[in-house]
């Protein structure tokens, strides 16, 4: 095996050991922190300063606030305008069961007119004024009158119309409340893959990273040694490395993409824009334990937001087919009036059986029935109303069965994603120890050093692999929280 071999083990080892650690690795490492690496940028600022190169971009030096992955949640429950649009939705909601509420008892009205008339006399036996007197202009015999009148229905018996239309108010309201919280699900859901997508992105830079400083060095020293005529090193080594170099800055690339991405979701999510940023950590396994599949699909059937919009839909359904029933019967109503008038240039009339347009003062009361008769028209209504009633029911059956094929196929998901997590940890771990053994040997001078490579790339691809699987578990518990409604099932943290 050759020296540039070797140099390339050595620096993928260094690199196992310093690369951004999770609570899996063997040995834990400080991470380079925001000022670390604001403290190495000033000071490369200043060396290019020395030598006369422009300067560099000046650096940030306040560092933005780590939001958590609960802070974005509650940020994003309160920005998201899909949540505005869906509270606005139950507001009108709620407006409509507050008419369905008052609309009954508000068949009231009043009327007043007022103005100026001449004199009036006489009675209607005994005139004492033409009626031309009324079409003649204002004059000084003009004398101002008022009239005013109320009058109302108070319904008594109604055959179940106003309870009705007050359950399918009720029921609408229940069903926005619903609405907002698939859309609130469905938002939490979104914020968490964006928050592990960019835990992973960032995760792969590290670990690219790491690598590549290793490699620099390793091809420096294999030119180097051919540059000097060394033997020990050829120019398919160095070619060899720089493949791999430019195969590590194409992923590097893919997860600044990802990362840029996941953090655009994130603001928008959170309506956070400026100054934002999540916690510097690794992704950790979840501390979440996967149940049974019944207890998530018992969870769905209590807490999925569309059963339940579907199980209020169909009580919508059932009080308005009540309602087209009860339009079949009539209404049964109490009819209360009120009326003054006052007009002091026309003499009051005293006669019972002549009514007074001018002067009075009248209350009353009376039971009454109304009854429409068009009962074909209203017995199509009816089937009209019983045909949504069983399109709702139908919805019902869908959703609860629709409902039960995804949580079943996301908890499926979730148990692949954490054994595929639990076998790479394993792969990762087994890695480092053949790595250990595979060095024990080269340095008992029972091995040389192309037997390490083999172990290397095995930990390197077992890291990267054990990564995209933390990621993975993450958002299959969140999607299979979402699809149960049960936001406990999910990652509380990242």
């Amino acid at each position: 095996m050759q020296p540039a071999c070797l140099l390339v083990a050595l620096g993928v080892v260094t690199f196992a050991r310093r690369a951004h650690a999770n609570d899996l690795d063997l040995e834990d490492d400080s991470d380079k922190t925001a000022e670390t690496r604001n403290s190495e940028a000033s000071k490369k600022q200043q060396a290019s300063k020395d030598e006369g190169t422009p300067a560099a971009m000046p650096v940030a030096t306040i560092k933005p606030h780590a939001y958590t992955l609960a802070e974005c949640l509650g940020l994003a429950e309160r920005n998201h305008p899909n949540l505005w649009a869906a509270r606005a939705r139950l507001a009108s909601n709620h407006a409509q069961l507050d008419e369905a509420t008052y609309t009954p008892y508000s068949y009231w009205s009043a009327n007043s007119t007022f103005g100026v008339l001449p004199q009036l006399g006489g009675t209607p036996f005994y005139n004492a004024v033409p009626r031309t007197i009324l079409n003649q202009g204002i004059g000084s015999s003009y004398q101002p009158f008022l009239q005013f009148s109320v009058r109302g229905t108070v319904p008594l018996y109604t055959f179940g119309k106003i309870d009705s239309i007050k359950r399918a108010a009720e029921a609408q309201v229940r069903l926005g409340e619903w609405d907002m919280e698939a859309t609130r699900q469905q938002i939490r859901m979104d914020v968490r893959r964006a928050f592990f997508g960019l835990m992973a992105a960032r995760d792969a830079q590290y670990i690219a990273t790491e690598v590549l400083s290793q490699l620099n060095k390793a091809i420096d020293g294999v030119a180097k040694k051919i540059d000097k005529g060394d033997t020990s090193a050829e120019e398919p080594d160095r070619l060899r490395l720089e493949i791999y170099r430019d195969e590590l800055n194409a992923r590097l690339a893919e997860a600044k993409k990802g990362e840029a991405i996941a953090i655009a979701a994130l603001r928008f999510l959170t309506g956070v824009q400026t100054a934002f940023d999540i916690p510097d950590e690794p992704l950790r396994r979840p501390s979440i334990v996967l149940g049974p599949v019944v207890r998530y699909l018992t969870a769905a059937r209590l807490f999925r937001a569309d059963v339940n919009r579907a199980r209020a839909g169909v009580a919508a359904r059932k009080a308005q087919v009540d309602f087209a029933r009860s339009q079949l019967f009539p209404n049964i109503g109490l009819g209360l009036g009120f009326s003054y008038g006052v007009a002091p240039s026309a003499t009051p009339q005293n006669t019972a059986w002549i009514g007074d347009a001018y002067n009075g003062f009248g209350a009353g009361f009376a039971f009454g029935v109304e009854w429409g008769l068009d009962l074909l028209p209203k017995q199509a209504r009816v089937s009209y109303a019983e045909s949504q009633l069983e399109e709702a029911r139908s919805l019902e059956r869908l959703a609860l069965g629709g409902t039960a094929v995804e949580v079943e196929n996301a908890y499926a998901g979730a148990a692949e994603a954490k054994a595929r997590e639990e076998n790479w940890d394993r792969a990762e771990h087994r890695a480092k120890r053949w790595i250990s053994s595979v060095q024990d040997g080269v340095d008992l001078g029972t091995k040389d050093e192309r037997f390490l490579i083999e172990p290397l790339r095995a930990y390197v691809y077992a890291r990267a692999n054990h990564v995209q699987a933390l990621m993975d578990y993450n958002v299959a518990l969140s999607e299979l929280a979402r699809v149960t409604g049960w936001d406990a099932a999910a990652p509380q943290e990242g």
